[in-house]
C-alpha cells in the first residue's frame, strides 16, 4: 500500500521534475535529429496521460538549452542540474528563448490570447539568436479559435524556431495541426511502465506497492497510477480491489471533494468493473456495455453541462447496483 502520509500536492509539476525515467530510446531519437540537423520544427509529442510526455519534453529542453552553460544537462543519467541558468529560467517562466503555453487558471482550455502571446514571442528575435522554443502542453485544450491561431504560427517556423506540442492522445485535436507537424508517439511497454512506477515511489517514498496493484498498469499509465494513489491515501480504499463497495465510497468521496483526481479515479475503477463483469459473465456482455456507456455520457455531461454532482451520481449508482444484481 502507499504510505498515508503522502499527499497528491506533493507530486511534482514536470516543469520541476529533475529526473527522467525510462525515456532513454526516446531522449536518444531527438538527439540523433538534433545533431544530425534533421529535429522537425513542429512535433507533435502524444501518448497517455500520465506517461510522463511533459516532463520528457522539459528534460529534452533543457538538454538543448544547457550545453553550453555550467552545470548542464546530464544525459548519461537523464537529469537537470537545478543549478543551471536554462532550468532556472524556465522554472521562473523568465527564459527568453522559451515560451509555455497552458491551459489557464481554471483549467478548461488555453486561450487564443495566450497564442497570441505566443506569435509575438516568435517574430521577436532572441538571446544571442539561438534556438527558440514553443512548449504547448495539455494541447488538446486549444479551442476552435486558438487552433486556428496556432495554425499560422507552425506553417512556416524559422529554422532554429521548435514547436514541442503535447497532446493526451484520449482526447481529439484538430486535423489541420496534425498535418503541420510530424507526430511523435509515446508508448510504454508495461515493464517499462513498473520501472518507471518503481523509480516513482522510491522518489515519492512509497511503500513497495502489491502485485494487485502494479497489475492495473496494464490498463494505466505510472503518472496517473501514482496520482490515484497518493489522492485516496486518507481514505480506506485499496485499489487493488475491483468490487462495487470501492466504486460506491470513490463517489462518496468525489460528492464531497470534487477533485478531477478522484473523478478519474472513479471513471477507470467503473471502467475496470465492467471488465471484470463482462469476463465473469459473458451472456449478459451487450447489457453491461450499454450501462458502462450510458454512465460514461451521465459523467461526461455532468462535467460538461456542470449537473448535479449527487443526481447524476444517483442514477450511475442506481445503474451499478442493477448490474450486480
Amino acid at each position: 500500500m502507499i504510505d498515508k502520509q503522502k499527499n497528491i500536492t506533493e507530486i511534482l509539476h514536470p516543469i520541476n521534475q529533475l529526473s527522467l525515467y525510462g525515456y532513454k530510446n526516446y531522449f536518444n531519437s531527438l538527439k540523433t535529429l538534433f545533431d544530425k540537423k534533421k529535429l522537425p520544427n513542429s512535433l507533435l509529442i502524444s501518448g497517455p496521460k500520465g506517461t510522463g510526455k511533459s516532463t520528457f519534453i522539459f528534460h529534452f529542453v533543457n538538454y538543448l538549452l544547457s550545453l553550453k552553460e555550467k552545470n548542464n544537462y546530464s544525459y548519461d543519467e537523464l537529469r537537470i542540474n537545478s543549478e543551471n541558468t536554462s532550468y532556472k529560467l524556465i522554472n521562473n517562466n523568465t527564459h527568453p528563448n522559451v515560451f509555455l503555453a497552458d491551459i489557464n487558471s481554471s483549467g478548461k482550455d488555453i486561450k487564443i490570447e495566450e497564442v497570441r502571446k505566443l506569435i509575438n514571442f516568435i517574430n521577436k528575435s532572441t538571446y544571442l539568436n539561438d534556438l527558440k522554443i514553443v512548449i504547448i502542453d495539455n494541447a488538446e485544450k486549444l479551442n476552435l479559435n486558438s487552433s486556428n491561431a496556432l495554425l499560422k504560427a507552425i506553417e512556416e517556423p524559422s529554422s532554429n524556431t521548435f514547436f514541442f506540442i503535447i497532446h493526451d492522445n484520449a482526447y481529439k485535436i484538430l486535423d489541420t495541426i496534425k498535418s503541420r507537424c510530424i507526430e511523435f508517439k509515446i508508448f510504454l511497454k508495461l515493464s517499462e511502465k513498473k520501472h518507471i512506477y518503481s523509480k516513482l515511489l522510491t522518489q515519492y517514498e512509497c511503500e513497495k506497492p502489491s502485485n494487485e496493484i502494479i497489475d492495473i498498469l496494464q490498463f494505466n499509465t505510472p503518472g496517473s497510477l501514482l496520482k490515484y494513489s497518493l489522492s485516496i491515501s486518507e481514505f480506506d480504499i485499496d485499489i487493488s480491489n475491483n468490487n462495487l463497495e470501492n466504486i460506491l465510497t470513490l463517489m462518496k468521496i468525489y460528492e464531497n471533494k470534487k477533485t478531477n483526481d478522484i473523478l478519474e479515479y472513479l471513471i477507470f475503477s467503473i471502467a475496470k468493473f465492467y471488465n471484470y463483469l463482462c469476463l465473469k459473465n459473458f451472456k449478459n456482455i451487450n447489457t453491461y456495455i450499454y450501462s458502462y456507456q450510458t454512465i460514461m455520457e451521465q459523467i461526461n455531461n455532468m462535467k460538461k453541462f456542470k449537473l448535479s454532482e449527487k443526481n447524476v451520481l444517483n442514477c450511475v449508482n442506481e445503474i451499478l447496483i442493477n448490474d450486480t444484481q
